[in-house]
């Protein structure tokens, strides 16, 4: 089978992705990814082809002056939303639609896989009528009864005044992303498509939406359109391997993971004051910088060390306690490894991330402007009270449950050969189920008919 791959430099998402193609070249595929250059090696080291957008803009999230959105000059929520609307979305449609038609005409492919982050692209596939697949890196991203609009943060609602602020909420976000689609509709007019009302009908064109995540994770799983699959975190994180840690192996200290964003999200003050928490505290700490940070920037006390990087899945075996700034990445790998977290949202859908840690009851939330004073308590607590390691502990009992690293690749398959799935939303949550990953790693059927 071919797939081409639309992707895009996301930071943490990207590995997502990386995960679905690396997967996808095992099992025999032949994976060609259309991306901005930083992703080149990222992806040929998965076994995949690699092509430079001509048409559609660039982006390193790593650099100040090349990041696209440069959400760290926006100051609220919905101001974050229409830097996305017109910077990304829908502002380039016409661009991502010209690349994505352009690659196909050189060389068809059998599916075609786009990056959440820029949904405009399944309009190319469709021009080209080639069945598309939209991956979600972390929960599913529209609105629905029974969870939060994204990027507010809230837990799920309870009785008639919650729903109300949810649906209020989705609908500001819902309504500004509404006035962009005007550009995307004359960018699908100029390939031949009919206009769109919504957001809702641009992700309901693609065959398949998988949501990389679990189902106990996320928020009213049952309520998602018939054709989202839920097929699991898509985190390549066998461990067994090693770091180089400065402590000897007598060192009894709990061990504290801090681990922020891998991409430009002014997060160096943040760091510096955990840095400052964990040297009041009678534990260890490894403080891992990322490529946007310098390490060197980081005073550090004599108890924590700061690295660049460090393999996630070499660490959290021996970790006690992870400080995050909520990506869906290091959650899910924190809590499939049962450490309990302290997250202290950046942006982007990390608030929602830390409402999902707090309903299962495994960490806590602090401020991103938050002291060293108060991370540190915060820190002892998660470290001192056992509920949040035991909650922690249930949740990577059914994360391992619910795992299927096969299930992404075998949405793919399905995707290429079988019939379109219904797309209409449930009419009911009991309805919606279907369309959720059952226990035991194995998918439910949505509203369509999909093969066996």
């Amino acid at each position: 089978m071919k797939i081409l791959v639309a992707g895009w430099d996301s930071g943490g998402g990207v590995e997502a992705v990386q995960t679905v193609v690396r997967r996808a070249v095992r099992r025999g595929h032949q994976v060609r990814v259309l991306g901005t250059e930083g992703l080149r090696s990222r992806f040929e080291s998965a076994g995949a082809g690699f092509s430079r957008y001509r048409y559609a803009p660039d982006n390193d999230t790593r650099q100040r002056e090349t990041d696209l959105l440069k959400e760290w000059e926006v100051r609220t929520p919905v101001g974050m939303f229409v830097r996305v609307r017109d910077r990304l979305m829908f502002g380039p449609a016409r661009l991502f639609c010209r690349d994505l038609t352009e690659e196909l005409d050189r060389e068809p492919a059998d599916v075609v896989v786009v990056d959440t982050m820029i949904p405009s692209a399944l309009s190319g596939a469709e021009a080209a009528g080639v069945p598309s697949v939209l991956l979600m890196h972390g929960p599913y991203l529209l609105p629905r009864p029974g969870a939060p609009a994204i990027g507010t943060g809230f837990l799920p609602p309870h009785g008639p005044l919650g729903r109300l602020r949810d649906r209020t909420a989705a609908s500001l976000a819902m309504g500004v992303f509404r006035t962009g689609l005007p550009v995307l509709n004359q960018a699908r007019a100029d390939v031949g498509l009919a206009p769109l009302r919504d957001l809702d009908d641009l992700v309901a064109s693609a065959s398949r939406v998988l949501v990389c995540t679990s189902p106990s994770y996320d928020f009213a799983p049952d309520a998602v359109p018939g054709n989202v699959r839920y097929v699991g975190p898509q985190l390549d994180d066998a461990g067994g391997g090693s770091w180089d840690q400065p402590w000897t192996g007598a060192d009894e200290r709990p061990l504290v993971l801090v681990s922020l964003s891998s991409t430009v999200m002014s997060q160096e003050v943040l760091l510096q004051r955990a840095a400052d928490a964990l040297g009041q505290l009678p534990v260890h700490a490894l403080v891992t910088t990322g490529p946007a940070v310098d390490p060197e920037t980081i005073r550090a006390p004599q108890n924590v060390s700061v690295r660049r990087w460090a393999r996630h899945a070499d660490v959290l075996p021996g970790c006690s306690a992870v400080v995050t700034h909520g990506g869906h990445g290091t959650v899910v790998k924190a809590l499939t490894a049962g450490v309990p977290l302290v997250i202290a949202p950046l942006g982007r859908d990390q608030p929602d991330n830390a409402a999902r840690v707090i309903r299962a009851g495994a960490g806590l939330r602090v401020r991103r402007t938050a002291d060293a004073a108060t991370l540190g308590r915060a820190i002892a607590r998660v470290l001192d009270d056992h509920r949040y390691q035991d909650a922690a502990r249930r949740m990577s009992q059914i994360l391992a449950a619910e795992r299927d690293d096969g299930l992404a690749v075998d949405e793919l398959e399905r995707a290429a050969v079988g019939p379109r799935v219904s797309v209409s939303p449930p009419a009911s949550a009991a309805e919606g189920s279907r369309g959720a990953l059952g226990h035991g790693g194995r998918v439910r059927n949505g509203s369509g008919t999909l093969p066996p």
